[in-house]
């Protein structure tokens, strides 16, 4: 029996456009998902895509002058910025409320905050839920959701793959933040020095045991030279990931699916 076709999308802010190129990719060459996770903005592109907004579609969105209007000022209250849910355009990026309701399964990683633990969604509100999973603090303030304190699920498995890993799935796995963690900690904004340093560790373990297990790993290095706080780029980082989809693809059709 074939096995399914399972993709992680990693999180990285405005860099989700190298997510978006690849999905286009596989649009138009008939590749069928099965199954999503993601982190931070990844979760948010799987969610999304699992509900049939299209690649370019949700390029559109990310671009347009009505998504800076999610995002309000919340005077330094539990985070910088809180992210207004009751907006129309969170209905056209996630047209579908309910993660169970989603014809393709999705799994949506957030952290708890009160009991310390990292979830993968498979149920809940689509809206709350992704939103959480890109709560990046401190910028974001963390959002409350069925007695959690839910913040940036990408904080802890940036890469979240151990969802399919007894699903038999093929997984395919899109790293925004390749090669080096210690990378990570020489950016100018590090939200990880907000939390123990224990859980540096386990995002660290996590996201080699992605990178290991994955049975194909795309981690483009050059996709550090794209910001991950302004949308000034997003075209020429979709455009890139388009590219480097086309040449990963080709370059295993057997094991793809092409």
């Amino acid at each position: 029996m074939e096995k399914k076709f399972a993709i992680s999308l990693g999180g990285g802010a405005a860099r989700g456009a190298f997510h978006l190129g690849v999905l286009h990719f596989m649009e138009e060459n008939n590749i069928q998902i099965d199954a999503y996770s993601g982190s931070s903005i990844g979760a948010i592109i799987s969610a999304s895509h699992a509900s049939g907004v299209k690649a370019k579609e949700q390029l559109k969105i990310f671009s347009s002058k009505e998504l800076k209007s999610v995002l309000k000022f919340n005077y330094f209250k539990n985070g910088l910025l809180k992210i207004e849910r009751e907006n129309k355009i969170l209905n056209d990026l996630l047209p579908i409320s309910n993660l169970e309701e989603m014809p393709k399964k999705v799994y949506v990683t957030a952290y708890d905050l009160k009991k310390r633990q990292l979830h993968y969604f498979d149920k809940g509100d689509s809206h709350i839920l992704c939103m959480a999973s890109s709560a990046l603090i401190p910028l974001f303030k963390p959002i409350s959701y069925e007695n959690m304190y839910l913040i940036d699920g990408g904080l802890f498995d940036c890469l979240p793959i151990k969802v399919f890993e007894k699903q038999e799935y093929e997984v395919f796995a899109i790293d925004l933040f390749p090669k080096s963690h210690k990378k990570i900690k020489k950016l100018s904004f590090n939200p990880i020095r907000y939390i123990k340093k224990g859980l540096f560790t386990q995002l660290y373990e996590n996201h080699s045991h992605s990178i290991l297990n994955a049975n194909t790993y795309l981690g483009s290095y050059e996709i550090r030279d794209y910001s991950m706080f302004t949308f000034k780029e997003l075209n020429n980082c979709f455009n890139f990931g388009y590219k480097e989809a086309k040449k990963i693809f080709l370059s295993n059709k057997s094991t793809l699916k092409v």
